[in-house]
């Protein structure tokens, strides 16, 4: 009895996966999809020593910013004007006309006295509301450090690390979060490079480089399904 049994239980258990698997499911209606419009991509900030060294980067967007980055000046380092062009520009396909003009971006947040103890959140919302967009993406720099030596013989490779957050303007909601951090390393030392050699042309990046394959990388997770209009 025993050995007709297991048979008819293995058919029971199959057909029970079965149902499983086929249950339909409905989909989200638009209307519960927010649309994604108007978008800024406001100057990434660099983060200060005492930031990096904590490595508390989950609660970035609600520490103040005198204890979190050098606070925002009249001029955009290197770092941050080559990460802020190269958001704009991975975002520009997916966005089309809903993304601001960055130049005017810029100089409208260059333009702007910010609070030592404000947030990168309330910051985002208080320059949405200026400068009338629904969204804004915060960008934070944790470490941009240049490659030594040359393409095909570095001494050092380049190192870059970011964080990226899409902010709702309307009640600073975190909609979105994108994370890069890597240094280059040897293809034989991690094959977990391969894909980057290989873009690359097998050479050792520098750090715009680097940063632009993170960049690359970050927006291929932006929640293109609540863009659709």
């Amino acid at each position: 009895m025993k050995d007709i049994l297991n048979p008819v239980r293995v058919v029971i258990a199959t057909m029970l996966l079965a149902v499983v698997i086929y249950i339909p499911t409905t989909p989200a209606s638009a209307a519960e999809q927010p649309q994604i419009t108007q978008v800024a991509v406001m100057p990434f900030l660099t983060a200060g020593t005492s930031a990096r060294q904590s490595k508390e980067l989950t609660q970035t967007l609600d520490c103040e910013l005198s204890g979190l980055c050098t606070l925002p000046g009249s001029t955009l380092t290197h770092a941050e004007e080559t990460l802020t062009r190269q958001m704009h520009e991975a975002l520009t396909e997916r966005l089309a006309n809903e993304l601001l003009p960055q130049q005017e971006v810029t100089n409208r947040f260059l333009g702007m006295i910010k609070q030592a103890d404000e947030t990168p959140r309330n910051l985002a919302q208080r320059f949405g509301q200026q400068i009338k967009a629904h969204y804004v993406l915060v960008g934070i720099i944790w470490r941009f450090e240049q490659r030594v030596g040359e393409s095909l013989s570095a001494e050092r490779p380049a190192s870059v690390a970011f964080n990226s957050y899409l902010v709702r303007v309307e009640d600073k909601q975190l909609v979105w979060q994108g994370r890069f951090d890597k240094t280059q390393s040897a293809l034989s030392d991690n094959l977990f490079n391969a894909s980057l050699f290989f873009k690359s042309g097998v050479k050792w990046l520098s750090a715009e480089e680097l940063a632009e394959y993170g960049i690359e990388q970050v927006v291929e997770d932006f929640p293109v399904p609540l863009l659709d209009n």
